[in-house]
């Protein structure tokens, strides 16, 4: 009964890691906008907008279900006593990211100018989706280290890189605001 009690605490303990790693992350999230919002503008939010949307669409096909299939491939082959077999998941799943978060970021970056101009017919959002089209790979390296942490019942990592990613999200989009987005500064 004790080693129940042990293990549903440690559950608990788990679970709220990660619901506060993703409360923090959706405020960086919220306040981030801010300066973007003030930087870009109006009609600069519009492009991102866009360019943000078709984003989410590549990242979805790319890395989506990523750490949920890796965390529960690695627990059954750690809860099997399989721990070399929990690895080889782990170096399988890294070169899936690898392959599918390469060639979406390759596919936003070289095909900004075709999905944005010619489908949508909003040009300048190519601009934005150049600048988010990295971070595709990135979240899908990050997704198969999350899913194996979690299948290792860790959960700390996880909510790291939770944070830091959005953290790096909200760095990369202001910084690449200021510098690519025409504003009278003096």
């Amino acid at each position: 009964m004790g080693k129940s009690k042990n293990s549903d605490a440690s559950f608990i303990m788990q679970g709220s890691i990660l619901a506060i790693a993703s409360i923090i992350s959706r405020i960086v999230g919220l306040i981030y906008r801010i300066p973007l919002t003030a930087i870009i503008g109006k009609t600069g939010n519009d492009y991102y907008g866009t360019a943000y949307s078709i984003y989410n669409i590549i990242l979805i096909m790319s890395s989506f279900s990523l750490p949920l299939a890796v965390s529960k491939l690695v627990a059954s082959r750690m809860g099997n006593g399989r721990a070399k077999d929990a690895f080889r998941v782990f170096k399988g799943a890294l070169g899936f990211a690898i392959v599918s978060g390469g060639l979406g970021a390759l596919l936003l970056y070289f095909g900004a100018d075709y999905f944005t101009g010619t489908l949508l017919k909003t040009p300048l959002s190519a601009i934005a989706l150049k600048v988010l089209a990295p971070t595709v790979f990135v979240v899908a390296l990050l997704g198969v280290f999350r899913g194996f942490f979690q299948g290792l019942n860790t959960m700390m990592p996880s909510a790291f890189s939770q944070v830091a990613e959005q953290i790096l999200n909200a760095i990369v989009s202001v910084v690449a605001a200021y510098m690519l987005y025409p504003t009278e500064r003096g």
